[in-house]
């Protein structure tokens, strides 16, 4: 079996793979998801691949994080985005942290995560 070619990167070029991401509150911060462009990435049942921000213990909800496939869609975004049946290449995608409240500090709790994919 090979390795799935889709990830989170800092960069179109797939140069910065996205390991972990400090995100300050109300900054807006664009990452790039998908496949090298060889495979598509798709679900099994062929629904839609969603993203998801989950938070791994306390810290930050993850209710806190806006996903969005555009600037200008940020301001209607939540916590879950759907980015198309089929993924091939890299997508731009922007977060953007709700910090009305929260304390000042690093939040290393949250996770983007996908549903079931495979490539072919």
């Amino acid at each position: 079996m090979s390795r799935l070619t889709f990830g989170f990167y800092r960069d179109a070029e797939r140069h910065q793979p996205l390991a972990s991401l400090a995100l300050a509150g109300g900054t807006v911060t664009r990452i790039w998801v998908g496949t090298d462009g060889s495979k598509v990435a798709m679900t099994p049942s062929g629904e839609t691949i969603t993203l998801t921000a989950q938070a791994i213990g306390p810290g930050l909800p993850a209710s806190r994080v806006k996903l969005a496939n555009s600037l200008s869609e940020l301001a209607h975004g939540n916590a879950s985005l759907a980015i198309g049946q089929v993924v091939s290449g890299m997508q731009a995608l922007w977060l953007q942290v709700e910090d009305a409240g929260l304390d000042d500090g690093q939040y290393a709790n949250l996770s983007l995560v996908s549903n079931a994919i495979y490539e072919v």
